[in-house]
């Protein structure tokens, strides 16, 4: 992400475009579970931000504590959030 200068363009493209396919299948039955995204660098924030926008999705931000903007904030470590979301889904 910084300073890598061995950066394939072409394959991220790729990448991109498949990621783009996936959203557009998905009809509108989508969570989106970020884990430990801060804002210093806020990337993946503002993504998970877009898609939930763009696609109806709902966004679950797990942080201790940049937690907030989401439709469901859990203000934990990701470590104990899995937990609970296992725990509350009968440990299936």
């Amino acid at each position: 992400m910084f300073g890598d200068w061995q950066w394939i363009e072409w394959r991220s493209r790729i990448q991109e475009e498949r990621f783009e396919r996936f959203l557009a299948q998905t009809g509108g039955s989508l969570a989106i579970i970020e884990m430990g995204a801060g804002t210093a660098v806020p990337t993946i924030r503002h993504m998970g931000e877009h898609i939930a926008a763009r696609h109806g999705a709902t966004l679950v931000r797990i942080n201790p504590r940049d937690y907030h903007g989401a439709a469901i904030a859990l203000p934990m470590g990701a470590k104990d959030a899995i937990r609970e979301i296992w725990e509350g889904l009968g440990g299936y």
